[in-house]
């Protein structure tokens, strides 16, 4: 499942999420929830962005 970064204080699986915290959401749930959370981009996604970048700079 993504994982998201709460926003806002949240109620999930019996525990309080405070804002800021990671939290694994179906997207279901994070549609729901709207702005309340953020999805975490992965570290893959974010090195390929910096490798087209490098590449349009050059």
């Amino acid at each position: 499942m993504p994982k998201y970064t709460a926003q806002a204080y949240l109620s999930h699986k019996g525990k309080i999420v405070k804002p800021g915290e990671e939290l694994e959401l179906t997207a279901k749930q994070a549609d729901f929830l709207g702005d309340k959370v953020t999805e975490v981009k992965r570290a893959a996604a974010k090195t390929a962005a910096k490798k087209e970048e490098q590449k349009e700079t050059k």
